[in-house]
C-alpha cells in the first residue's frame, strides 16, 4: 500500500481554439479539427513527506521486529508469557532497516475534437508502468527468535508428550495413586497443567495451521525458560509419578532468523501475511477520462499585439479503468484509484508583450467506491491477510491553485515556470456491509494520514506553432513541451517526495 494524496502537478493547458498563437498548448481545437495527443511522464521517489517532514519511503518498515512491527507475533508472545512465566516477554527478530524506491512511467494517449469555435470534446487513456523496489536488511543484535524448525522436527517431542499424558490419565483411572492422596492430587494437577502446556506448545510449535513461523532460540532467556518448564514436568512425571519415556525437548533454533528467512515468511503465499517483498511491477492502463473544454473569453494576441486576456474552463469525468495497488505487494502502487472522479478546471491568461502569466484553479470531487483493502493503519506495514475486507472508500476532495509565469523567447517558443498549491481532504472509510466487518477493527484506520497539502515548483519550455490553423499560416500545427517538477513543501498526511519529468507532443488534423 502507498499512502497520501494524489500529486496534482498536472500542467493544465486550457486554451482558446481559434487564434492559437501562444506558446502553451491549447486544450480546445478549431471546429472540424482533430488533435492527437501523447503526453509522457516519469515520476520517481525514494522519500516522502509526513506531517511536513521528509523521511525515507521505507520508514514504516524500519525498527525492532517484534509484535509492534509484525502483529502476527502478538498471540505467540501471550503463549510464551504463559508458558515461561516471564511477564513482558516478546519475540524479537532483530532490527530491520529498509530501502525503498518507487517509479511510475507512462504515456497518456488522447483525442480532442473541435465541435464549435468555443467547445471541444476530448478523451484520454493513460498507459502506465509502476515499479516498487524494496530491500530489507536485518541486524540480529538483540534478537531472541529464529525460524521454527517445523512440525516434522517437533513430532518426536509431541509424540512422547502425548503418550506420557495418556499413560498418566490411565494410571489415575486405574487407581494407581489412590493409596496416597497427596500423590493422587499431584497426578491430577500434573495431568491438568500438562494438558494446558501441551496445547500451548502445540499451538506455538507444532500445529501446521497455527504454529508461529518464529520461535525462541535455544540459548535465549525465553528458550531457556521454556526448556526449564518442560524439564520440570518431565521430572515430575518420571520421578514422582512413575511415568517414563518422556525425555525429548522441543526443537528450538540455534541462531536468530536471517533477513532472507524473515522476508520468506512474510512473502509465503500460504502464510498468515502473504505480502511479496523485493521488486513488484505492474503495467496496465490508468484511469481514463472524458470531458468538454469551453472557451469563455478570447482577446489574446489580437491586432498584431502580443498578450491580452483569455479565459477557459474544462469539466471531465475520470473513470476507474486502472488497477488499484495490489493487496499482496509491499508498498504497492497502482495505476488507478478504483473510483470515479468529477473534475472542474479553470484558467485565466494575462500578458503584455513577451511576458505573461497563467492563473489556474481546479476542484476534484472524488466519488465513493467499494475496494478491497487490508484494514490496518499505515504504521503496520505487514498486516495479516485475515484483515482483508471490502470497504466503502470516499476519498477526500482535492483543490488546486497555480501561478505559471512565462517569457516568450520567440513567437512560438517560451520559458515557463510554475508554483502550485494543492490540498486534499481526509478520506472517509466504512465497511461495505455488515457481512464485511472485521470484529474489533475500525475501518477508519485506513483514513489516517490521507489529508494533506503540498506546494510544487516546476520549470520547462514549451513550443506551439498553430501552422495552417492560423489565418495565413502554413505547415503542420504542432504543440510540444518539457517540464521538471518538484515538491518543495508539504503538510498534513503523507505525500510522495516526487521527482517528475513531463513531455508533450500534439498534432492537429482537419477532418471536415
Amino acid at each position: 500500500m502507498v499512502y497520501g494524496a494524489r500529486c496534482l502537478g498536472v500542467l493544465v493547458c486550457l486554451w482558446a481554439p481559434s487564434a492559437a498563437r501562444a506558446q502553451l498548448a491549447p486544450v480546445g481545437v478549431p471546429p472540424g479539427v482533430l488533435r492527437f495527443e501523447v503526453d509522457g511522464a516519469f515520476d520517481s521517489w525514494d522519500k516522502r513527506f509526513r506531517d511536513g517532514r521528509r523521511e525515507g519511503l521505507g520508514t514504516d518498515l524500519t525498527g525492532e521486529v517484534d509484535s509492534d512491527l509484525l502483529p502476527l507475533l502478538a498471540p505467540y508472545d501471550t503463549i510464551l508469557q504463559r508458558v515461561t512465566g516471564l511477564g513482558g516477554l516478546r519475540l524479537n527478530l532483530g532490527a530491520l532497516a529498509a530501502d525503498a524506491q518507487a517509479d511510475v512511467s507512462g504515456a497518456v494517449l488522447g483525442l480532442t475534437l473541435g465541435v464549435t469555435r468555443s467547445i471541444a470534446v476530448f478523451g484520454r487513456l493513460p498507459l502506465a508502468r509502476v515499479r516498487v523496489q524494496t530491500a530489507l536488511d536485518l541486524d540480529p543484535a538483540g534478537a531472541n527468535a529464529g525460524l521454527n524448525p517445523g512440525a516434522a522436527a517437533q513430532d518426536p517431542f509431541f509424540s512422547q508428550f502425548e503418550t506420557a499424558l495418556t499413560t498418566l490419565a490411565a494410571q489415575i483411572a486405574a487407581g494407581a495413586y489412590d493409596a496416597d492422596p497427596a500423590r493422587r492430587a499431584l497426578a491430577e494437577t500434573t495431568l491438568s497443567q500438562g494438558g494446558v502446556l501441551f496445547d500451548d506448545l502445540f499451538a506455538l510449535l507444532g500445529d501446521p495451521t497455527t504454529a508461529s513461523p518464529f520461535v525462541p532460540t535455544g540459548g535465549s532467556e525465553a528458550g531457556t525458560a521454556l526448556a526449564a518448564r518442560v524439564a520440570t514436568l518431565q521430572t515430575t512425571l518420571g520421578t514422582d509419578l512413575g511415568v517414563g519415556g518422556f525425555a525429548t525437548s522441543p526443537s528450538l533454533p540455534e541462531a536468530p532468523a536471517t533477513a532472507d528467512e524473515v522476508a520468506s515468511a512474510i512473502s509465503d503465499p500460504f502464510g498468515p501475511i502473504g505480502l511479496q517483498t523485493g521488486e513488484s511491477e505492474v503495467t496496465f492502463r490508468g484511469d481514463a477520462e472524458a470531458g468538454v473544454a469551453v472557451t469563455i473569453a478570447d482577446r489574446w494576441d489580437r491586432g498584431g499585439r502580443r498578450g491580452g486576456l483569455r479565459a477557459a474552463a474544462e469539466g471531465l469525468i475520470r473513470f476507474p479503468t486502472g488497477t488499484r495497488a495490489r493487496t499482496d505487494r509491499l508498498l504497492a502502487v497502482g495505476t488507478g484509484d478504483g473510483q470515479t472522479d468529477l473534475e472542474l478546471r479553470g484558467v485565466v491568461d494575462l500578458g503584455a508583450g513577451a511576458v505573461g502569466v497563467r492563473l489556474e484553479g481546479g476542484y476534484s470531487r472524488q466519488l465513493a467506491g467499494d475496494v478491497v483493502e487490508r484494514v490496518a493503519p499505515f504504521t503496520q506495514p505487514f498486516p495479516s491477510r485475515d484483515l482483508l475486507a471490502s470497504v466503502r472508500l470516499d476519498p477526500g476532495d482535492v483543490t488546486s491553485l497555480a501561478v505559471r509565469p512565462f517569457f516568450r523567447i520567440a513567437r512560438t517558443f517560451a520559458l515557463i515556470g510554475s508554483l502550485e498549491r494543492w490540498s486534499r481532504g481526509r478520506d472517509a472509510v466504512e465497511y461495505s456491509s455488515e457481512a464485511d466487518a472485521i470484529p474489533g477493527v475500525d475501518p477508519g484506520v485506513l483514513a489516517e494520514a490521507t489529508d494533506a497539502s503540498a506546494a510544487l515548483v516546476s520549470i520547462g519550455v514549451t513550443y506551439s506553432n498553430p501552422g495552417a490553423l492560423r489565418q495565413g499560416g502554413t505547415g503542420l500545427p504542432v504543440d510540444a513541451g518539457w517540464a521538471y517538477e518538484r515538491i518543495v513543501s508539504a503538510s498534513g498526511g503523507i505525500v510522495p517526495d516526487t521527482h517528475r519529468i513531463r513531455a508533450r507532443l500534439r498534432l492537429y488534423f482537419s477532418v471536415w
